[in-house]
């Protein structure tokens, strides 16, 4: 299915069907079930989280490897991503393709 801009049009119902489709495809693995389980109930509240996150003391590495990532044609993002950080594309949610990784020194 083609991404679109807007929801005029949009069949709800062909979503709701193929996101079913798929969470039978991958329960199987419980680990990936409940992280896609995870995906869809966090989608209720997309954007309208409150600030909660807790105190930290940052912790920066002395190098860092960094993926320059691309998404499928039809989203077209291209991210970077840090060394142990998500692959998934921030814009539509699926699996981002690392082109090139560079390492990075802190100075």
């Amino acid at each position: 299915m083609k991404m679109q801009d807007n929801s005029e049009g949009f069949d709800w119902d062909a979503v709701f069907t193929g996101i079913r489709r798929r969470f039978d495809e991958v329960k199987t693995n419980p680990r990936r079930g409940k992280s896609f389980l995870d995906h869809v109930y966090n989608l209720q509240n997309w954007e309208a989280d409150g600030l909660t996150y807790p105190s930290v003391t940052p912790v920066f590495p002395d190098r860092i490897f960094v993926a320059y990532a691309v998404c499928q044609p039809d989203c077209g993002e291209e991210q970077l991503i840090v060394e142990g950080g998500t692959q998934e594309c921030q814009r539509c949610g699926r699996l981002m393709f690392r082109v090139e990784t560079m390492c990075y020194q802190k100075s």
